[in-house]
């Protein structure tokens, strides 16, 4: 599992410190980035990083068709998920002077250096002249199921296997950053260095962010996000390219979900993703496999289980 790129939400990048999170399908990045190595994990997917964001903004004036929206509604009729086409986020698509990219490929060669469980305050003296200070962070990386259940507890669903033979490989949990910093410290730190960027480490609040778990069957993998995912009104997810996609509602077990098929450059990627509550807390299920002998009767098992828990 390799997790790459702090979390960037592209409508407030250029003004805030941190960066919420913003879900753009893969083939975003797959139109935008069509030279980069092929992901080494579902993880990439969920993440917009700083190199994509910025890819992102060079798209220019790109279009894509007609505009889907796709919305899923609890037993009493409210909607607890939404997702739209990405022409209707209010993005900017503007192309970035050189000074932005250069202030944004660098934290991302910064992020990149992170070791898993750990966060920093980054201030660049260069290409920054609003001296921003971001927020950047790896999660913490579990390789067996106690550990990862020990840290948990009882909260979020962890099963050492899914259905269709697929067996926990490991998992990625990410926390707040609490930011606790000084600006002017580190502004006065920057003054008297040498270097290109002074950072400062943060600590992590208990709120967790994300679960994102890793399963395996012989060649095949199948991976399970789950995210916090209360303010549904202000966490639509914005997709490009949905018109490529084959996505139908389902029901199972009372809950509402989104099954979904796209194809690939590396093979067809089905998904299911649903919202269920966990201890009385509403979290963004998402179930995702480019494995050949899955389909929509293997994710709906997945998901039965999940919901069982």
């Amino acid at each position: 599992m390799k997790r790459k790129h702090a979390q960037w939400d592209i409508k407030t990048v250029f003004a805030e410190n941190r960066i919420p999170k913003v879900d753009i399908a893969r083939n975003v990045m797959e139109k935008i980035q069509s030279d980069v190595k092929q992901r080494e994990a579902f993880f990439v997917r969920y993440k917009v990083g700083i190199v994509v964001c910025l890819a992102f903004l060079l798209m220019g004036t790109t279009g894509f068709a007609a505009m889907k929206a796709y919305q899923l509604k609890n037993e009493e009729g409210q909607v607890i998920y939404q997702e739209k086409d990405v022409t209707e986020s209010g993005i900017p698509v503007q192309s970035p002077d050189e000074e932005t990219e250069a202030f944004m490929s660098k934290l991302a060669e910064i992020e990149e250096d992170l070791q898993p469980g750990t966060a920093v305050a980054v201030y660049m003296k260069e290409n920054n002249p609003k001296k921003r200070i971001v927020t950047l962070s790896k999660p913490f990386i579990y390789h067996d199921l106690p550990s990862l259940q020990q840290k948990l507890g009882n909260g979020l669903p962890v099963k050492a296997e899914l259905p269709g033979g697929y067996v926990f490989e490991e998992a990625a949990v990410e926390y707040e950053v609490k930011r606790e910093y000084n600006k002017e410290e580190l502004y006065e730190r920057a003054e008297k260095s040498n270097e290109e960027y002074v950072l400062q480490p943060q600590s992590f609040t208990d709120s967790i962010l994300s679960l994102e778990i890793s399963y395996r069957n012989g060649n095949d993998s199948l991976h399970v996000k789950m995210t916090p995912f209360a303010d549904v009104e202000n966490r639509t997810l914005f997709q490009a390219g949905m018109e490529q996609r084959k996505t139908e509602k389902i029901a199972i077990a009372h809950t509402e979900a989104l099954y979904s098929e796209q194809a690939m450059k590396d093979g067809i990627t089905k998904e299911i993703r649903w919202v269920q509550n966990v201890q009385g807390s509403p979290f963004l299920f998402m179930v995702e496999t480019r494995a050949e002998q899955s389909n929509k009767d293997g994710l709906t098992q997945v998901m039965e289980s999940l919901l069982g828990n």
